[in-house]
Order: C-alpha cells, then structure tokens, then sequence
C-alpha cells in the first residue's frame, strides 16, 4: 500500500460515519455542527487525494498532513476551556517532542527497526493523550498538534542528513488518521463500558467551554 492511502481510507470512513449521524452526540456537546465537520473532512480528503503541496525549495510542506491538521489544532485550542489552554499547549509541546524522539529512535537504533512503526506510533500517541486529558476534544487537540509537530521536528532532522525536506507527507498522514482512528475507537469502547457498569462521566458541554 502506497503511503498516504490509508489516511486517504480512514478519512472516507470518518466522512461516512459523520455523515450517518455516528458521531452527532460528541459534535453537540463540542458544539460542532455535522455539515462543518463534513466540511473539513472533505477538504482533508481532497487535499490527500490530490497530494497538494506548498513548496519552498528544498522544502515541501503537505495541506492535507501539515497545513490542515495544525489549523484545527488552532481552532480546537480556542474551544478548550481558558484556564486549561495554557497547560494543554505546554502538553502538546511536550508530546510532539516525546513523539519526535521516539521516531528518532526507531531511525537510529537498529534493535527498534524490527518493530513496526507504524503502529507504535499511533499507539503511543493515543496512549499520551488518555493520560493527559479526559475530554475528548482535548486529547483531539493534543492529536492534532502533538503528531504534525513531532513530523515538523523530523522533517527537519531528515533534511540535515539528505538535503531534502517534506513536511506532512504520505507517511505523516498515515500516521496521524492512525492515531486518530484508534482515539476514537478507544474512546467509543471506553464509553460503551462504562454504559455498561452504570457510570456516567460528564464532559463539559459548549455552554461552558469558554469558561
């Protein structure tokens, strides 16, 4: 499989299940409309499909794995709570760069090439976002900063080596739709387990967001 289809895959997925109501409760208490998250799912799956890019040679910079995912990242941030912003953003700082040195890693140490990549990542991801934040749109913030960022730092590395830079590739892409896919089955089954024991945890609904 070429690098950036399974984004491009799990993008479709996310766009159909928006557009059957799926994920209608999470968006209302979010405060997100269903045609505006159809909206951007459609402009990520566009811009994936036709691979558009912005180029400063010898930089490459991706709409669809850089630009896009840190404008919503830039838009969540704005509907977390004001006196957790802060905290939130020195998080995702530091997850980016705990991210970063873990990709670091698994291109240097020979022992860690043997694992798969591609999956560690996402998996680590996700896990540092349930630790960090209970809401949901935090840690889908902490996502859309967290993975873009780390990839920026990579990108960076890489060119030193090569002499060439692409931000937010194929690759990067994969990735982040990885760990935003496993976010959000992790969190459907959390709360389909607690439904099932009876216990209910509040998320904080639009009208106190901005608190």
């Amino acid at each position: 499989m070429n690098e950036g289809t399974l984004a491009i895959l799990i993008q479709w997925c996310f766009l159909c299940l928006v557009w059957m109501g799926s994920f209608d409760r999470p968006l209302k208490r979010w405060g997100v409309s269903r045609a505006g998250t159809l909206a951007v799912l459609a402009a990520f799956l566009a811009c994936s499909f036709v691979s558009w890019q912005i180029t400063f040679l010898p930089v490459q910079v991706s709409l669809s794995g850089a630009i896009l995912p840190l404008l919503c990242g830039g838009w969540l941030y704005g509907r977390l709570a004001k006196e957790k912003r802060r905290l939130y953003l020195l998080a995702g700082a530091a997850a980016g760069l705990a991210l970063f040195w873990l990709r670091w890693l698994f291109f240097t140490d020979p022992v860690l090439q043997v694992w798969d990549e591609a999956v560690l990542l996402p998996t680590a991801a996700v896990l540092a976002v349930f630790a960090i934040a209970r809401r949901g749109l935090a840690r889908l913030y902490l996502l859309a900063v967290s993975l873009p960022g780390a990839d920026v730092l990579y990108a960076l590395y890489v060119w030193k080596l090569s002499g060439t830079c692409e931000i937010g590739g194929g690759y990067a892409q994969d990735l982040l739709w990885s760990a935003v896919s496993l976010w959000s089955l992790t969190g459907s089954t959390l709360a389909a387990v607690r439904r099932l024991f009876g216990y209910r945890e509040t998320e904080t609904s639009h009208s106190d967001t901005h608190r």
